[in-house]
């Protein structure tokens, strides 16, 4: 019986195909990205790559993390999930959470971010709609060879 279930869940990502090699490598994507958002946050004050270019990356660095824990969900899936999480943090920067519970922490401050912002929602949108071409891409390269 569990034989004929396994047979009918057809998951484009299979675990033996999505090695220990891919994972290191999705999480060694993450970690870069992180370090860019963090040279971002400390040395760049404003303009295009604060305000937009990072909140396309925090999506990219979310999937990156995600692909690297969680191999058995769809590339679609995943970002889905990524965008659903980013606007879940938006609207926690709309009802100000950090202001309610007291936050000082200028590092949580950093990481979670201050202030809500309609454009910050379109940059997580495009973050999330790069990777998962850039994913689907590149399994198809890799299939293609």
């Amino acid at each position: 019986m569990k034989k004929a279930a396994k047979e009918t869940i057809n998951l484009p990502i299979k675990k033996d195909e999505f090695s220990q090699k891919k994972r290191a490598g999705w999480a060694a994507t993450g970690v870069i990205i992180l370090a860019i958002e963090i040279y971002i946050a400390i040395f760049i004050k404003g303009g295009f790559i604060r305000h937009y270019i990072g909140d396309v990356l925090a999506t990219a660095m979310l999937y990156a993390f995600g692909r690297a824990i969680i191999f058995k969900v769809t590339p679609i899936n995943l970002a889905i999930c990524v965008f659903v999480i980013s606007l879940f943090i938006e609207a926690l920067q709309y009802l100000k959470i950090l202001e309610i519970l007291g936050v000082k922490s200028s590092i949580l401050r950093i990481i979670f971010g201050g202030t809500f912002d309609f454009t910050d929602i379109i940059c997580y949108l495009a973050g999330c709609i790069l990777v998962y071409m850039f994913e689907n891409l590149s399994m198809q390269k890799n299939k293609a060879w």
